[in-house]
């Protein structure tokens, strides 16, 4: 079948994988975690102590608020990239496909904008878009040069984060294509004995494990910046 009544279906596949080790991971916790507890606390402690030490300026109640956003597009995009481990027909990874890492590259991009409005306000958001020389002060011709440098500062801001939506966006679907390219490549280049299926198994959940964290790292660093007053 063609693949646009697949790709539902494949979807809700890799929703149902994902909210499953989630319910095993968190369906019996106790004071001595069993493994699942324990990976979950591990991972939720990890991203913790990442988002402490970049938001340092932040309060610890706000700083926590942000984990379950970078911990969620962490453990998508890693769970979507390694269900090829599963061997089932008709099942691809999302990332794969440009509208899905541009669905989450506007999931990025767009919240720290929100963030850096609800931070600063509408005004002061707009006023920091204006570039560093808007506060100008000293004679009028100062003041009007400083004001004028808008002119140039806010379209160049506007490009800037469009340029982040595009680069987060095409870096995650480049590299997450770029090493099925290598994988199919290689291994028909050696007949399938360079990699064979335990150690492509491996470099599957390496890859969308590290995929996963930079995407969440960037989504962090690109809200961070939205929250620092420049």
């Amino acid at each position: 079948p063609p693949r646009s009544t697949l790709f539902p279906y494949a979807t809700l596949f890799r929703s149902l994988v994902l909210w499953t080790l989630l319910f095993l991971g968190v369906r019996r916790l106790t004071r001595v975690p069993g493994r699942g507890q324990m990976l979950l606390e591990s991972l939720l402690s990890g991203f913790q102590s990442l988002i402490d030490s970049t938001m340092f300026f932040e309060p610890p109640a706000k700083r926590r608020s942000f984990l379950p956003l970078i911990v969620g597009l962490f453990i998508y995009i890693t769970v979507s990239n390694a269900i090829l481990i599963i061997p089932l027909p008709h099942v691809e990874k999302p990332t794969s496909d440009l509208n899905d890492t541009l669905a989450l590259g506007i999931i990025a991009v767009f919240y720290a904008i929100y963030c850096g409005l609800r931070a600063k306000g509408p005004l002061g958001f707009l006023i920091e878009m204006c570039g560093p020389m808007f506060h100008g002060h000293g004679s009028f011709m100062a003041v009007l040069g400083a004001k004028l440098s808008a002119l140039f500062f806010f379209p160049l801001r506007i490009v800037e984060e469009f340029s982040r939506l595009v680069s987060i966006s095409c870096r995650l679907f480049g590299n997450i294509m770029g090493g099925a390219i290598v994988i199919i490549v290689v291994s028909t280049l050696t007949y399938h004995v360079l990699f064979p299926q335990f150690l492509y198994a491996f470099f599957l959940v390496f890859e969308a494990a590290l995929q996963g964290f930079v995407f969440a790292m960037l989504t962090l660093v690109y809200i961070t910046g939205a929250l620092q007053e420049e």
